[in-house]
């Protein structure tokens, strides 16, 4: 007679990791369904954000100096 457990089943839930995956493409797909009821400013906020880590938040910082 064996004594060694039985193999664990394996998972019947169907998921096989997509929504980690999909989570990113559909923030920008939200961000611009929501500029759309609310202010200019959301929309801008991106480009804001992108503008204030290359420069940094007094124009002469950031990141931009590490790439060239």
């Amino acid at each position: 007679m064996s004594t060694a457990p039985p193999p664990p089943s394996p998972s019947t839930s169907g998921r096989s990791g997509w929504c980690c995956c999909l989570l990113i493409p559909l923030l920008p797909v939200v961000w611009l369904l929501a500029t759309s009821v609310l202010p200019e400013r959301v929309f801008w906020f991106p480009f804001w954000l992108g503008a204030v880590l290359w420069n940094g938040s007094d124009g002469q910082g950031g990141i931009h100096h590490l790439l060239g």
